[in-house]
Parts: C-alpha cells; structure tokens; sequence
C-alpha cells in the first residue's frame, strides 16, 4: 500500500495545475494579510478624531431620542442602545480578525483541495494513464484506496499549512503592534477543523472526478453548485420554505463546522392590523450537525464511487 501512495504522491506534485493551484493559494493568502494588517493597525491621530466625532454625533441622537420617548410616555420599540466609542474604531479585535482571515483561508484551501483533486482522476482517465496503470496493477481497490488516501492526506497538509501561515501572520502582526492576544484556542480548533473541511471536499473532488472521468467534471460540479447556492441565498432569501433547507445544505454544515455553529434566519410572514410584517427568526446549524452530515455524505459517495470505479471498464 506505502509504495502505491508514494507514486500517487509523485504524480499527483508533478501536475503542473498542481503547482499552480499551490502558488495562487499562497499568493491569495498572503494579499488577505494586507486587509488583516489594515484591520490590525492603530487608528490614526485622524481617524481617532474622525470616531470621536461621529460617536458624539451618534450619542447626542440617542439623547434626543431618550427624551423624546420620555415625552410619549415610552412607546414600543421606541428606544435602541447607548451607542459606545468602540463601535466607530478603525481597529477591531485580534480575535475577530484572526477568525475572519483563517476563515477565508480555510473556504480557499478547501476548494483548491477539490479542484486539484477531481483533475488529478479525471486527468488520468483523460489521458488513458488509468487503464495503463490498471494493467500494470489490477488490483482496483487497492489503487482506489491509494488514490483517496494521497488525495485526503494533500488536502489535510494544504490546509495545515495555508492556516498556519495566517495565524503566524496575524499573531506577527500583532506583535508588531503590541496588541493583547489573550489566547489562541479557538483559533487552533478553526484551524484543526478547517483541516477537516479541507479532506472532505478534496475527497468529494476526487469522487466527483472518477464519476465523471473528466478533468472538468469537479469544476463543473463547483460551478453548478454554486449557481444553486445564489438562487437559494439571493433570490429566494426571503422564502422560508428555501431557508428552511439550509441544516440539509452542503454549505450549511460546512460552515457549522468552520464556524463551531452556524445562525441562520428564517422570514415569519405574520398578517396584523398595520397589514403583513416579516420577522426574522434565528436558528442554528451544530458542530455535532455539521460533522454527522459530511460523515454521512462521504461515506455513501466513497462507498458509491469504489463500486464505480471496480466494476466500471476504463479503456
């Protein structure tokens, strides 16, 4: 078995689109750091004056808005918080930063894993090498099971790796700014859950590839998921019954786990006196949610895929 994923892994780092995907990625990482470093700095003597005078303007509102529902004996919906100077900073937490980035990152290095992934199969049966490999070791399920493996292990060391550079990048950054950084916990279990997201979709790339026996088959599949994704999240945002598919949703659960959970909302049409209102009810995807349902996914689409790939003919 170690000599099968050894050649996979050859082959695999040899595709040029390999290489290149790899380059893009890091390239693509270290642009994100110039908005995290923008996010991180220290506001200007300028921009300190600029959000003390809108917090002002801001506070001197709520005063009058305090004294007005004062004056009319305090009807609903009348009032709303203090504002306070933190919300008009030009800088933002360490932590919300680091989580945005490392999300960014994670979505990244997961689709790059399922690009490179589905044209790694779908080269091979492209170009023919799969029926001379075959030939040369007949043993599919074995071959199989190398191929996953090199494939699910690329993503892992991908992702691993693309993360890690972030959170060195912003902790650098932080550093460099004397910023407090209590604690880097939640970033290292984004950072290990996004190594995860990463394996899943480079499997199901791989899996979408040996379906379609094309290098563009998961490509394909990508872009075609995502024009499903805009018509459920832009045009039919406000249908309830759309919303309401979003726990059964790849994207869903991928976000739980990237995210440890994930709110969404649901639009309540309600008839009144004043005519119809819409409010908008919370609801939350779980981490435990998100991890049964990909296990689930990949264990029937790896299942599905071997039988395929065993009893299919590849000349």
């Amino acid at each position: 078995m170690l000599p099968l994923v050894r050649a996979e892994t050859n082959r695999l780092l040899s595709r040029r689109f390999t290489l290149i995907a790899l380059v893009i990625v890091l390239l693509a990482v270290g642009a994100f750091q110039l908005s995290v470093n923008a996010s991180l700095r220290p506001a200007t003597t300028a921009e300190q004056a600029s959000s003390q005078a809108q917090y002002e303007e801001a506070r001197r509102f709520w005063e009058e808005n305090e004294r007005t529902c004062d004056n009319a004996d305090n009807p609903p919906d009348c009032r709303y918080p203090e504002p306070q100077l933190s919300e008009f900073s030009f800088t933002r937490p360490f932590g919300e930063v680091t989580q945005e980035s490392l999300q960014v990152t994670i979505y990244l290095a997961a689709l790059t894993a399922l690009m490179v992934a589905g044209s790694f199969i779908g080269a091979e049966y492209s170009s023919g090498s799969i029926a001379n490999w075959l030939s040369f070791f007949p043993r599919r399920g074995r071959v199989f099971a190398s191929k996953l493996v090199t494939v699910a292990a690329f993503s892992a060391l991908v992702s691993a790796v693309a993360t890690g550079l972030a959170l060195t990048a912003a902790l650098v950054l932080a550093r460099t700014y004397d910023l407090p950084v209590a604690r880097v916990g939640a970033e290292l279990g984004m950072l290990g859950r996004g190594v995860l997201v990463a394996v899943a979709l480079g499997v199901l790339g791989f899996c979408i590839g040996t379906i379609g026996r094309h290098t563009a088959a998961a490509i394909g599949a990508l872009l075609g998921y995502l024009f499903v994704w805009f018509v459920r999240n832009a045009i039919l945002s406000e249908a309830a019954w759309a919303q309401r598919l979003t726990p059964w949703t790849p994207e869903g659960n991928l976000a739980a786990v990237v995210k440890r959970g994930h709110e969404y909302f649901l639009p309540i049409r309600t008839i009144g006196p004043d005519g119809v209102s819409v409010d908008y009810v919370e609801r939350t995807v779980s981490l435990s949610h998100g991890l049964t349902y990909w296990a689930v996914l990949l264990a029937v689409v790896i299942v599905g895929t071997a039988v395929i790939f065993r009893r299919r003919d590849v000349s």
